[in-house]
């Protein structure tokens, strides 16, 4: 019997160490994971590939629209993976119409006026793998993906009034009359006040 709760006890202490380490450990570890992961997500991106490590351009396929002089316009979307890195960077979707990449160091590439279909595949991936941005018609809107999150509008204080020159001196006229009954004074400032206002004074007296 006394082996049996020596032994609970042990069990309890080993427990009791295992989650402190546990609460004193994962933090860490689950930042170290975090940074490792974002590392590697990054590395694939410089080298053009996906999580499993696929050229970039087996993830999408896109349509030539050409020129009536045999350049190109531009490139519309006709197919992207749901896991493709060009959704998960860009927000391309499905059916965009590609106009222009500009590559992690600013420099834009029309799609109009490049040679052929790999000259704007070549500037695809410059856009992605610098972390660039992509240029695209949607509908009837164009967009520069990816596109930046939106900031709450901040709340406007509530504006005040400004008081008119004449409504201030009213206001001063009626605080300099109450500061003058107060003290017992008639309006034109004499100390006994007009004899009206001597008679309210007497009628407010009270009566034994």
């Amino acid at each position: 019997m006394r082996m049996a709760f020596g032994l609970g006890g042990v069990l309890v202490t080993i427990g009791v160490i295992v989650w402190i380490m546990g609460k004193a450990e994962l933090p860490y570890d689950q930042a170290v994971i975090h940074a490792s992961q974002k590392a590697t997500d990054q590395v694939q991106q410089l080298s053009g590939r996906d999580e499993n490590g696929n050229n970039i351009e087996t993830t999408y396929s896109v349509f030539a629209d050409n020129r009536s002089d045999g350049k190109l316009q531009d490139l519309q979307v006709t197919q992207l993976t749901p896991d493709s890195p060009l959704a998960h960077y860009f927000g391309l979707q499905k059916d965009d119409v590609i106009l222009a990449c500009v590559d992690g160091h600013t420099v834009r590439t029309d799609m109009a006026g490049l040679n052929d279909d790999r000259a704007g595949k070549d500037a695809i991936w410059d856009a992605y793998t610098t972390q660039g941005q992509m240029v695209v018609q949607r509908g009837d809107q164009q967009l520069t993906l990816p596109m930046a999150k939106t900031q709450p509008a901040p709340i406007a204080a509530p504006k005040v009034a400004a008081k008119t020159p004449a409504a201030a001196t009213a206001q001063n006229q009626k605080a300099q009359q109450t500061e003058k009954q107060q003290e017992g004074k008639s309006n034109d400032g004499s100390e006994g006040g007009s004899m009206d206002e001597i008679r309210q004074r007497l009628h407010a007296l009270p009566t034994y």
